[in-house]
């Protein structure tokens, strides 16, 4: 008898947890990710399809842009031939001098670099890669207001950025 009701709670707890957690799927994982596939320039990158809607790869294939519809954010991903012998460093100087003094984060690494701002009320995320003669850069750019919403967002995208 003591066994049969040791059984029955340990079943009874172990249906409770299983639903406690198929409660709480739903919340954490409201956000769902795609992933877009670059041929032309070898990369790939995560995006949440609630959020920002594919606008179609652009004419030449070098990349996308995707948009939220209710305006607030922007996100483009492409690639180019660094025909012109360009350095990573040049143009991660670069990228920061046109953020100013909004630049509120950056980092330079061997072969990739993100420089994060605030300017005129938007926040600037970009991280550029340089591999093998190609820059393949992310770029996201949204209202400051959404930042509880998109900060998260942005830093899943950024470790999803591959290539």
């Amino acid at each position: 008898m003591i066994m049969r009701k040791r059984t029955f709670l340990l079943a009874m707890a172990l249906s409770l947890t299983s639903i406690a957690a198929g409660l709480a799927a739903p919340a954490r994982g409201k956000d769902v990710y795609r992933t877009y596939a670059n041929a032309r320039f070898n990369y790939s990158i995560s995006y949440p399809s609630n959020l920002l809607t594919p606008q179609g790869e652009s004419a030449n294939g070098d990349g996308q842009i995707f948009r939220a519809t209710d305006g607030s954010a922007e996100m483009r991903v492409y690639g180019r031939y660094n025909v012109n012998k360009e350095t990573l460093r040049g143009s991660f100087l670069e990228v920061s001098r046109e953020w100013g003094n909004g630049v509120t984060y950056k980092v330079m690494r061997q072969d990739w670099f993100v420089v994060t701002a605030l300017v005129n009320g938007k926040v600037h995320y970009q991280k550029t890669m340089l591999r093998r003669g190609v820059f393949k850069t992310f770029e996201i750019e949204y209202d400051s207001s959404r930042r509880a919403s998109y900060d998260a967002v942005t830093t899943r995208i950024a470790k999803s950025f591959v290539g």
